[in-house]
């Protein structure tokens, strides 16, 4: 659900009226969520990103059509409760992840443009979509990166398992990082600007010569501190930015300040190890399975909150 994806107009329009409406034009509109219009414009263009993926040959334009219709409104919905909740997106951040799209379709920005506007957009309107869908994927980051999976949650699931006669998974080999970190905790006293100024300012420090260590000690907000901020982290048990700067470090670096929706967080790597216990590669495999449970389970709740909360008009 992390993301949202031709029909000839007549064929799009019957769908909706199943009667002569096919003379509507592509920028009237279909459906209003919350004050968000969606136009049959909209749909038409979800419509053929949807068939242009080889698994949908065997789909009919009209299951197309719906799903593409509650595609865009639970979109709509999304980026509803991201401003409801004061999430914002900054031209730079835009740009950013228009450079990044281009990188990976290995073409330009202005190519990116020159594509999006063969589907109807103007360079705002692109624009306006990719901060939309950033929005999106915060919302869902938030809810993902709330997730926790305790010991005992792990071993609750061992022991219903094996009273269910059930198999455990086994588990594979995995990748452990020892890292010194800092952690700044946002929540409504801290907001992310105010402490990503505040971990700005220790990274300044650290990039003086101060210790890093010492600097955990002091200023990180989880238990580790105690320990200099030295912590042990599995793969694939942090947020992305967070993994993906984990995978990037080599011994002996330090990230820059990395903003979470939970936190801001500085990492010093110390080493890397392959963890083959299969005790503990068999508590790691459930981690991750309950954690992903979890997170669907909130997903889906909460779309169906929000469904329910809205207000919602067909024309």
């Amino acid at each position: 659900m992390k993301h949202i994806k031709i029909i000839t107009l007549a064929s799009l329009l019957a769908i909706h009226f199943q009667a002569a409406a096919e003379i509507r034009v592509l920028n009237g509109v279909a459906t209003e969520v919350n004050a968000s219009i969606i136009t049959y414009g909209d749909i038409e263009r979800t419509v053929r990103l949807l068939r242009s993926n080889p698994a949908s040959a065997s789909i009919s334009n009209e299951e197309l059509a719906k799903t593409a219709k509650q595609q865009l409104m639970e979109r709509a919905l999304l980026v509803y409760a991201a401003k409801e909740q004061g999430l914002k997106v900054t031209s730079a951040e835009i740009d950013a992840e228009l450079n990044r799209r281009a990188t990976a379709a290995h073409t330009t920005v202005e190519n990116l443009f020159n594509q999006t506007k063969k589907l109807g957009w103007s360079r705002d309107a692109y624009r306006l979509e990719v901060a939309k869908d950033l929005l999106v994927g915060r919302m869902i980051d938030r809810m993902n990166e709330s997730v926790e999976v305790s010991d005992n949650d792990i071993q609750a699931y061992i022991n219903q398992a094996q009273k269910d006669g059930q198999v455990v998974p086994s588990g594979n080999p995995y990748t452990v990082y020892n890292v010194r970190r800092i952690v700044l905790k946002i929540n409504e006293n801290n907001k992310a600007a105010a402490v990503g100024d505040r971990m700005k300012l220790i990274a300044k420090s650290v990039q003086s010569g101060s210790d890093f260590g010492t600097l955990a000690k002091r200023y990180s907000q989880e238990a580790a501190a105690a320990q200099n901020g030295v912590v042990e982290l599995p793969e694939n048990s942090q947020p992305e930015k967070v993994e993906a700067m984990l995978q990037l470090l080599k011994v002996g670096e330090t990230s820059a300040p990395i903003q979470t929706t939970q936190n801001w967080q500085m990492l010093q790597m110390l080493g890397k190890r392959t963890e083959i216990d299969p005790t503990k590669t068999q508590r790691e495999a459930i981690r991750r399975l309950l954690v992903r449970k979890e997170q669907q389970k909130q997903q889906t709740q909460f779309m169906q909150q929000l469904m329910h909360d809205a207000v919602v008009n067909n024309f």
